[in-house]
């Protein structure tokens, strides 16, 4: 907002000079972040602290909580900016009309509906530690697509049924994952979307088939 005693040009020239501090204040707070993951990726949560933020982006402590309040508020960003980037794959997942997950084979229901997001956690440790697992709305919201895709692929009684499986085997794992050796954990990940996928196309044997 210009100030009263300010000309056009006077409050242009202020607005230019703000916007390269706040691009710069964006990029620091990106690199504090981005220090913060780093210490995740190596050493798992508990290595995240102001003062080790701080230390390996090259960054002063008082930068660190210029940005943030406390190591908790900093893990908090970290998860919000991996949920802006989850998101719209999220939504490419929900706007699969039923017809489409209906005509996939097993292993494609698997990949587009889960595949992507554990290939995405396996690239960034963090995002696994940061995970809120126990949020409520974002398990609601993951069941109830996983519950429409299984009952669109398998009918009712099967698809309740794989749908119970994968959302029992997939929060599990990443439960126990995030506790483990980067090394372990990813061999375990990566090995789901195969079992997962194995797990339907046994299923979807089992469905009675109309007949003509």
């Amino acid at each position: 907002m210009r100030r009263k005693d300010e000309t056009t040009s006077e409050a242009s020239a202020r607005s230019a000079a703000r916007a390269p501090r706040q691009a710069r204040g964006r990029e620091r707070r990106e690199q504090l972040l981005d220090a913060a993951a780093a210490l995740i990726a190596e050493s798992g949560i508990a290595a995240v602290s102001m003062h080790a933020a701080a230390q390996r982006a090259g960054a002063s402590i008082g930068s660190v909580y210029h940005f943030f309040r406390d190591k908790d508020q900093m893990l908090d960003a970290l998860a919000e900016r991996h949920d802006a980037e989850l998101q719209p794959a999220f939504d490419r997942v929900q706007q699969r009309s039923d017809a489409e997950w209906a005509a996939m084979s097993p292993a494609d229901v698997i990949e587009q509906l889960i595949g992507w997001a554990i290939r995405y956690f396996v690239r960034h440790p963090d995002a696994l530690a940061t995970l809120d697992l126990h949020d409520k709305t974002m398990h609601a919201e993951f069941r109830a697509v996983i519950d429409r895709v299984m009952c669109a692929k398998l009918g009712v009684e099967l698809g309740a049924q794989a749908a119970a499986t994968f959302d029992a085997v997939v929060l599990g794992t990443l439960l126990f994952t995030r506790e483990q050796d980067p090394r372990s954990r990813d061999v375990v990940v990566a090995a789901l979307p195969e079992m997962m996928a194995t797990y339907l196309t046994a299923l979807e044997a089992k469905r009675p088939r109309t007949k003509g």
